[in-house]
């Protein structure tokens, strides 16, 4: 049977899906390691086959024009056929071994991805798992060069037709400390705010939704510290530089550990697990069928 196309030149529609999302000649170059007037001329040829101007430059660099949005839509959906045979191809070879690629912040690893873990290894023992705790910006940009399966994030990846956002936890936060500090009189933000506080960053969600509960207040904080990972105020916490914000599971794992008794309700944490739908392996769609339910 003859092919329904003879002339489909599948490299010029990659530099052409490759350029529609990052929208920039030289960063395309460098992920496609070809040079730039090569990543040029590939362009020019496919608008010349297509006989349609697929980009315009303006003063922020260039952008799509509506004809290459429509074609983005389909070249994207095979795109990630495309990488999903790809990678189940692969799954095949390694004798039938499915392999899972997670990338999360170490806390969460260490608190709540441990146990769905150790469910799904104890009948599938045959899958590896590797988990890796790149950045959230380098985690998602991984996510979409199909490096990795899945994000465990306290946050959902918003507005995006692309990625799905399972929500799998929720957590209170809570103000622990270790047992040198006599805090148990202690039952409001007021009180709390005097005492030295190892506190989440200040660009963080979880600092911003505790910062909205001191402004209601009319309360600010200057912490002695601010730290990027749950784990790494945990350990301050235990060291007893002073009373961490810090998740309620984190501490109930630790019995040198009290959780200061505050009147006020504080936020809560949601972790979610993020992935493509449409490139999810079968290995991966295992995992996501025992964590939906547990």
């Amino acid at each position: 049977m003859a092919l329904p196309c003879t002339n489909l030149n599948l490299n010029l529609y990659r530099v052409f899906y490759t350029v529609a999302k990052t929208k920039s000649f030289s960063e395309s170059s460098r992920t496609l390691h070809i040079s730039q007037p090569a990543i040029s001329k590939h362009i020019q040829n496919l608008e010349y086959e297509l006989k349609t101007l697929l980009f315009y430059r303006t003063n922020r660099g260039i952008e799509l024009t509506k004809e290459a949005k429509d074609l983005l839509v389909y070249v994207e959906k095979a795109y990630n056929y495309l990488m999903l045979g790809e990678r189940e191809l692969q799954a095949n070879q390694e004798l039938n071994k499915g392999k899972i690629t997670i990338n999360t912040p170490c806390y969460i690893s260490l608190y709540y991805l441990n146990k769905y873990l150790k469910k799904f290894l104890t009948t599938h023992s045959d899958i590896s798992i590797k988990i890796t705790n790149y950045n959230n910006i380098s985690s998602q940009e991984l996510l979409s060069q199909h490096n990795i399966d899945f994000l465990f994030l306290p946050t959902p990846i918003e507005d995006s037709k692309e990625y799905k956002s399972l929500p799998v936890e929720n957590d209170e936060f809570c103000f622990a400390y270790n047992k040198k500090y006599d805090l148990k009189e202690v039952k409001t933000l007021d009180e709390l705010i005097k005492y030295p506080l190892v506190l989440p960053l200040t660009n963080s969600s979880s600092r911003r939704d505790l910062d909205n509960i001191l402004n209601t207040k009319n309360l600010s904080v200057k912490p002695i510290m601010e730290l990027e990972d749950s784990q790494l105020i945990l350990e301050y916490i235990k060291e007893g530089i002073g009373i961490g914000y810090i998740e309620k599971s984190v501490v109930l794992e630790d019995s040198d550990l009290e959780i200061v008794p505050l009147e006020e309700t504080l936020p809560t944490e949601t972790i979610y697990l993020i992935y493509n739908e449409t490139t999810i392996s079968s290995t991966a769609r295992e995992f996501i069928t025992m964590i939906s339910n547990n």
